[in-house]
């Protein structure tokens, strides 16, 4: 009987480690994706380079291509990790913004 026992808390003790190494979680992918989307979305240079925006899609990680009319421009996006008041990386969601933009493609 405690041989048991003790083989069910070592199973116990075994499982807790793992599931206590993998609380790393991630956010889910569209979460990401909105955040790309609305640092596009906020870049002033992207409607005086081309105007009406009539369009944005996703062309690779951290890339997208904005469309309008018959132009489109390249949209490069950096991430990094998010911080507090005194610059020192905290846990939480990324920062995303504008890396580059592109010239228009007519």
């Amino acid at each position: 009987m405690s041989v048991r026992i003790g083989a069910i808390a070592a199973l116990g003790l075994a499982l807790a480690a793992v599931f206590a190494a993998r609380s790393d979680a991630a956010l889910p992918p569209q979460y990401d994706r909105w955040n790309e989307f609305a640092a596009i979305a906020g870049e002033n240079a992207i409607p005086q380079k081309l105007g009406l925006v009539d369009r944005i899609e996703r062309a690779g990680d951290l890339s997208y291509r904005v469309y309008g009319g018959k132009c489109v421009l390249t949209v490069t996006l950096a991430r990094r990790a998010a911080a507090d008041a005194k610059g020192q990386t905290i846990i939480g969601p990324s920062v995303v913004s504008v890396r580059d933009v592109g010239e228009p493609r007519c």
